[in-house]
């Protein structure tokens, strides 16, 4: 028996199968070894094969916050994620009640490398905190108030009408008259500084004074953001993208699994960097000739299948407009193109 033999028996569990019933090793996988010593497979050399059961298995091992929990759930045998939020009624500050909400649909696909599916749950987060923050930005107009950057406004409306909200004659406001419309969470901001630089983009400092807010986050934030020119508009859409970034950074430092932050910048780029070439560089992974047909096969099987089901006709029109007639992966898709 060789000596990588002998060390992936720590890997297996009762009665010699992997340690998680969901993904195993192809034949011939290779076995790596880390700085630490460490032996592990690599992700790319698992098939995996995902239920209901056990993606809720992953998510177990998820810890985020008590105001948002990543669900897995299933209709017609496909498994999905799905973010519910416990959060008061964005639209009304007087009501402090939560409300319970469900955010949208994130399909799991049953061959989803287990890191992948983590990923998702972490995106799937992401975007219903941005859905919340966009919601708690609102712009006060003579008596009635707005939330400009929400996800509901009417898009086909805006599309088919674009001058009601494209107009070049659209008055620039002086800067203090907007701030005092502005409202975050709430309550109003304030700003702190802003400077004009040598390009021409204009850096603001801005100071919010929500003392409560949900998203922790926030409360008494002083942020700083650039904006590519002294006009009001640019000063809200870059104030809005710097509150979203806020709140992604939130997500990355608190977002774990397993009690590890994978996208906090406590972990080191360089660090990760030099893990993946351990696990991916040919003298490390040194594959015999039958894991290079595993490996292929394997490879084959993904991404054939992940080609969208009845629209070969629309991707050989893709493929037709940057005059291509087949790409150099078409063995991937011999009944599809």
């Amino acid at each position: 028996m060789s000596d990588k033999n002998i060390k992936i028996e720590p890997l297996l569990g009762d009665g010699q199968k992997w340690q998680h019933s969901y993904e195993q090793p192809i034949s011939y996988a290779p076995l790596v070894q880390l700085a630490n010593n460490n032996w592990i497979v690599p992700q790319h050399f698992l098939r995996y094969k995902h239920t209901l059961a056990s993606v809720n298995e992953v998510l177990n091992d998820i810890s985020f916050s008590n105001h948002f929990s990543v669900l897995a759930a299933e209709k017609n045998s496909d498994v999905y994620l799905q973010v519910a939020v416990l959060s008061p009624d964005n639209y009304r500050a007087d009501n402090k009640a939560k409300k319970l909400l469900f955010g949208r649909r994130w399909p799991v696909e049953q061959n989803l490398p287990t890191s992948e599916l983590i990923q998702t749950a972490f995106l799937a987060l992401k975007v219903a905190r941005e859905h919340e923050v966009r919601e708690l930005f609102q712009l006060q107009h003579q008596g009635a108030t707005s939330t400009p950057f929400n996800n509901h406004h009417d898009l086909p409306v805006m599309a088919q009408n674009p001058e009601l909200v494209k107009s070049t004659s659209f008055k620039n406001i002086p800067l203090n008259d907007l701030i005092e419309r502005v409202v975050f969470a709430d309550n109003k901001i304030a700003l702190i500084n802003c400077q004009a630089i040598i390009t021409g983009e204009q850096v603001y400092t801005v100071k919010l004074h929500c003392d409560s807010c949900q998203l922790s986050e926030f409360n008494n934030k002083t942020l700083s953001f650039l904006a590519p020119d002294a006009t009001t508009n640019s000063f809200l859409h870059s104030f809005i993208v710097a509150l979203v970034a806020v709140s992604n950074e939130y997500v990355s430092e608190h977002f774990k699994y397993q009690g590890f932050a994978r996208f906090s910048k406590d972990v080191h780029a360089e660090q990760v960097g030099e893990l993946s070439i351990a696990m991916r560089s040919p003298s490390s992974v040194s594959l015999c000739s039958m894991g290079k047909q595993e490996a292929n096969q394997l490879n084959f099987e993904i991404d054939s299948g992940r080609a969208p089901q009845g629209c070969g006709q629309a991707i050989g029109g893709f493929l037709a407009a940057h005059g291509i007639e087949q790409p150099e992966n078409a063995y991937l898709y011999p009944n599809y193109l």
